[in-house]
């Protein structure tokens, strides 16, 4: 009801009569029309920059890395220099917490202080925003103008996905990979040979290879308490999917606690844990702090993270504390049960997701727009992505740019300033699937590792048919918001009880524990999405 009246609050102030223009008789709006309307009717044109200085407030993450300020880098300064100068924009990073991101926005809503553009990666997020009344209605003949070049590589997107409850509520960035090709699970090789055996192709492998690393005293597989993205479950779902199953239970806002894939690999996991194959006070791990040192000092053998070429730096202190320390990608097939097929959850056909906050100018709007058309133009994109020849990178004989390993004041992220150019594509493209994964490798391996990242990317090919996307729900649903949060600290107080339970015990308390976690409005959000499934509102 909120949203509702402020959106007919806003149509009624606004006026926005050439809009209407842009919308088919069925009330959607298409890239086709968008770009027919032209100038819009009595409205000012800012194409050139603006008579008074205007403020941006970009969100970006800050991700805690050592020596990094992402609101006020050489890159920041970069961007206000060629852009905000020839629009005569002041742009404001304003930061919000990776792992705190939901909340910080919520804060900063509530508080009148958000910035302009609200972004997460995931929808069901934006629909909890959007169920809040946080975003304006968007005009896509506006966005077409200020920002052709985005429209012209993102226009059918945007009018196929960001319209919610028939009005166009968001936009996005773009994205062309499957999944992560630097998301890196590590195994040392060297503790598989010690033991005499080979790589494991199942899950009943891989825990008797982590049942003979225990009985040699090598170590164990890291693990670290499960808080948010509970996706965890892929490799115990049956294949073909369950279409409805995976509509109703598939997110990464809430765990399917009451789900089977989720009972079976919680049960696999109270077996690692009773038989030490995991680490024991996994549970006291709550931002992956610990696995990482465990395995760089070599108690854990197993080890997943994001992988970039300033790895290299945890590599080296893996090798200063064991100088035959050999490493390789763990086979995805090592965690699935015999019979069971490798699944994985692959991205939706875009990036980040945004809308502009509802106390946003109109001059800031617009503003954003002609920021989003600067950073699509391809010698911007590429700057900021690589930096500066010579400086930053050399050109390979495939003329990709290799990193340098610069690490002065013009230094990139470490995400090679993925946080700023996200809002047009969400990954670096070069033409191809194969010279994509060829600036891959150069972009995200470690010096003389490299080889991690082909295997990654080898295995994703490999398995591409086995990944798919969590459904997409076009409609808010509003018990996901409302208990979510309550549900995601249940879930880790009820998982890790049933991990650390006595084998003979886990039957009857998951039983018990699956009927709490219903009654506390997981059984809600079922049924919510059930009605919206039914009534075809989900993708």
């Amino acid at each position: 009801m909120k949203s509702k009246l402020l959106r007919a609050a806003r149509v009624l102030t606004a006026g926005l009569l050439a809009s209407l223009l842009l919308w088919s008789c069925g009330g959607k709006s298409t890239a086709a029309g968008s770009e027919a309307g032209g100038k819009l009717d009595g409205s000012k044109d800012y194409s050139q920059g603006f008579e008074e200085t205007v403020t941006l407030r970009i969100p970006v993450y800050e991700r805690g890395w050592e020596g990094w300020n992402p609101t006020d880098s050489y890159w920041t300064r970069w961007i206000q220099e060629n852009f905000g100068k020839k629009y005569n924009v002041n742009v404001e990073f304003v930061s919000i917490g990776r792992s705190t991101e939901v909340v910080d926005f919520k804060q900063l809503l509530a508080a009148g202080t958000a910035p302009d553009i609200i972004f997460h990666y995931d929808y069901p997020a934006i629909l909890d925003y959007y169920s809040e009344g946080a975003y304006q209605t968007l005009d896509t003949g506006e966005i077409a103008r200020y920002a052709p070049t985005y429209w012209k590589n993102m226009g059918d997107i945007v009018t196929k996905y960001g319209v919610i409850d028939g009005e166009q509520k968001i936009a996005m960035g773009d994205r062309i990979e499957l999944v992560s090709k630097n998301w890196v699970t590590l195994i040392r090789q060297d503790w598989i040979d010690r033991v005499g055996m080979t790589m494991p192709g199942s899950l009943e492998d891989y825990n008797a290879l982590l049942g003979a690393w225990k009985k040699a005293g090598l170590g164990y597989a890291s693990a670290y308490l499960m808080t948010k993205s509970f996706n965890f479950d892929y490799a115990f779902r049956s294949w073909p999917e369950d279409r409805e199953g995976r509509a109703l239970n598939s997110d990464l806002a809430v765990a399917a606690l009451t789900w089977d894939p989720t009972r079976d690999f919680l049960k696999n996991m109270n077996h690692q844990w009773n038989n030490g194959l995991i680490s024991k006070e996994f549970y006291l791990d709550t931002d992956g702090n610990q696995a990482k040192a465990d395995f760089l000092s070599g108690k854990a053998g197993v080890w997943s993270l994001y992988m970039y070429s300033t790895s290299i730096k945890e590599i080296n202190n893996l090798l200063a504390n064991d100088p035959q320390a050999k490493l390789a990608v763990l086979n995805p097939m090592a965690l699935v049960p015999e019979g069971n097929k490798p699944q994985g959850r692959s991205y939706w056909p875009f990036g980040m997701i945004y809308g502009v906050n509802v106390k946003a100018s109109e001059e800031a709007r617009i503003a954003f727009w002609l920021y989003l058309e600067w950073m699509s133009q391809p010698e911007v994109l590429y700057t900021l992505q690589n930096g500066f020849e010579g400086t930053h990178y050399r050109l390979d004989e495939n003329k990709l740019p290799v990193s340098l390993g610069y690490t002065g004041e013009q230094r990139l992220s470490n995400n090679d300033n993925a946080d700023y150019w996200c809002l047009v594509n969400a990954n670096k493209t070069y033409g191809s699937e194969e010279l994509n994964a060829l600036a891959a490798i150069n972009s995200y391996g470690p010096a003389g590792y490299e080889y991690l990242i082909r295997d990654t990317i080898e295995n994703i090919t490999r398995y591409k048919e086995f990944y798919t996307p969590d459904t997409l729900f076009t409609v808010p649903i509003a018990s996901l918001s409302e208990y979510s949060g309550d549900l995601a600290s249940l879930f880790k107080e009820l998982y890790v009880k049933l991990v650390i339970s006595n084998p003979s015990d886990f039957d009857a308390l998951y039983r018990e524990s699956s009927k709490e976690y219903l009654d506390a409005g997981y059984q809600a959000i079922l049924d919510e999405k059930k009605e919206a499934f039914d009534g075809g509102k989900a993708r």
